[in-house]
């Protein structure tokens, strides 16, 4: 898709809730949607009018070689047969975070994928993010020095409790620490509160230990007033904070001095902290995102949520549920250690 004069890839949305609806709007704008879906048949109306596409039935998008990939936004536990199924069918697949609910399908669909030659990734938005790009771009130019800390907090009051907040909102915050160390970690702590009963845990805190890398803490809360996602990088030269809750200009910012302006009794040896705006180019992630598996399809470079990226942030989930059960550290499972650089 190098070339504005090249129609782009045909491609089909399977779910029309919120959240497919977006990728509907998205789809269209760039030119590729050529289908929606849903078990609803309301929702695929209204979404396939809006857009100006049919409402097809998914053996009806399998069989369709107008259509090369496929975008699933559909509830957690539809996601990998969907995407097994559309593989098998020789279907590039975009599936929306978690890419699966086990470890074990998450496997299945990185293997059919490799062996069909078809593009598999996950949805974690926040990688095509232009302030975690910029985020990115810090760690890897050193600006912040060696990288000691990584804190995560993502808060909301969401309308529907039905979800448990560790697959529904952890995912992000793990898919960027991933991306941020570019390995797995060692160990996986995970504690849950339930205040409300009747509905699953909504408030859920991680820790993450790396082998050589630095330490990182997830807080995720579906029952808290106000809004807050926030990534906050502590280095030794300086920190760096990610806020996708603020406006453009003041997204991303960095705190100088680091952890290493502090002497041992823990109070700064320098001047007083300096905080510095990070300019960033306003681009709508999920556009970003979508065009990505559209390039891929198109022989383009791999997504940065390719499918060792969406099967590593799979792992770390199942490891933090395993931990919730046991009340136990986990030590994680090394067997598909090489993911993340799949």
């Amino acid at each position: 898709m190098t070339k504005t004069n090249i129609a782009p890839p045909g491609l089909a949305v399977i779910g029309c809730g919120a959240w497919g609806r977006n990728h509907v709007r998205t789809a269209a704008a760039l030119g590729a949607l050529r289908g929606v879906c849903d078990s609803n048949l309301d929702k695929a109306s209204v979404a396939a009018t809006t857009a100006g596409v049919p409402a097809l039935g998914f053996d009806d998008i399998l069989n369709d070689d107008a259509i090369s990939g496929v975008i699933i936004a559909t509830p957690d536990d539809s996601h990998s047969s969907l995407a097994l199924d559309a593989l098998n069918a020789g279907k590039h697949v975009f599936v929306e975070k978690p890419m699966a609910t086990s470890v074990a399908d998450a496997v299945q669909l990185v293997d059919l994928a490799k062996q069909n030659g078809r593009v598999l990734m996950a949805g974690h938005i926040l990688l095509y993010h232009p302030g975690f790009l910029a985020l990115c771009g810090l760690v890897q130019g050193k600006a912040l020095g060696e990288i000691r800390h990584i804190t995560c907090q993502r808060l909301h009051l969401a309308r529907r409790l039905k979800r448990h907040a560790l697959w529904d909102l952890a995912p992000h915050d793990i898919s960027m620490i991933l991306t941020l160390n570019g390995k797995l970690p060692t160990v996986v702590r995970a504690q849950a509160e339930t205040p409300m009963p009747g509905v699953p845990p909504q408030l859920v805190s991680i820790s993450l230990s790396f082998e050589n890398g630095p330490s990182a803490n997830i807080s995720v809360s579906a029952i808290h007033p106000v809004k807050l996602h926030q990534i906050t990088v502590a280095g030794s030269d300086a920190f760096a904070v990610f806020d996708d809750t603020r406006d453009w200009h003041e997204k991303v910012s960095v705190i100088r001095p680091g952890l290493g302006g502090y002497g041992r009794d823990a109070r700064p040896s320098g001047a007083a902290p300096a905080l510095e705006a990070v300019a960033l180019q306003a681009d709508e992630p999920l556009k970003a995102e979508v065009r990505s598996f559209l390039d891929a399809i198109g022989g383009g470079p791999m997504p940065p949520s390719h499918a060792g990226e969406g099967l590593a942030v799979v792992q770390v989930l199942a490891a933090a549920e395993k931990s919730l059960a046991t009340g136990e550290a986990v030590t994680l499972d090394r067997t598909h250690h090489g993911t993340l650089e799949t």
